[in-house]
This record gives structure tokens, C-alpha cells and sequence, in this order.
């Protein structure tokens, strides 16, 4: 009869222990299952960093160039002021020669 007892308490126990095996075994899965999307979530986010890293590249190479762009225009306004003040001098130097050749002509204005 003792040897019933004990036979069916190891059965209880083995019982116990696949419950508690099953348990154990659906605890891991779920955090294998959690883990697997947290890696899918930091996949995604990973990627969202590296396209809005990738747009502000771009968007600083286009200030760059706008930048360039600028200071060329710059240098081209400062090159046109000297023409134009240049052209103003030679205007004024042939208008004073003229006046001079009209004063020599004795030519009334």
C-alpha cells in the first residue's frame, strides 16, 4: 500500500513538474515572441533615423550649394559696381576732354 503512495505521488509530482515545464516553456516563447518585435521595432526605428539623417545630409549639401551660389552673386554685383563705376569714370574723363575741345574750338555750349 506504501508503495502505492509513493508510486502515486511521483506521478502527482511528474504532473506537476510537465504543468510547471509548460508554463515555463509558454513564459520563454512569449519573450521570444517580444523580443522578436522589439528587434522589428528598433529595425524600423533604426531606419527612420537613418532616412532623417539622410535627408538632413542632403538638405546641408543643398544650403552648401545655395551658399556658394550666394557669395558667387555676391562677386558678381561687386564686379559689376567696379564696371559700372568705371564706365562712370571714363564717361566723366570724356566728358571733361569734350568740354576742354569745345573751349580750345571756342564752341558756345
Amino acid at each position: 500500500a506504501e508503495a502505492e503512495v509513493n508510486r502515486q505521488h511521483e506521478i502527482e509530482m511528474e504532473e506537476v513538474r510537465r504543468q510547471v515545464n509548460e508554463e515555463k516553456q509558454c513564459e520563454v516563447d512569449g519573450l521570444k515572441e517580444e523580443k522578436s518585435c522589439l528587434q522589428t521595432q528598433l529595425q524600423y526605428k533604426q531606419m527612420a533615423i537613418d532616412t532623417q539623417r539622410s535627408e538632413a545630409e542632403k538638405r546641408q549639401r543643398e544650403m552648401e550649394r545655395l551658399r556658394e551660389e550666394r557669395e558667387e552673386a555676391a562677386q558678381w554685383v561687386r564686379e559689376m559696381g567696379q564696371l559700372l563705376r568705371n564706365a562712370e569714370a571714363a564717361s566723366q574723363e570724356t566728358e571733361r576732354k569734350l568740354e576742354e575741345r569745345e573751349e580750345v574750338l571756342n564752341i558756345p555750349p
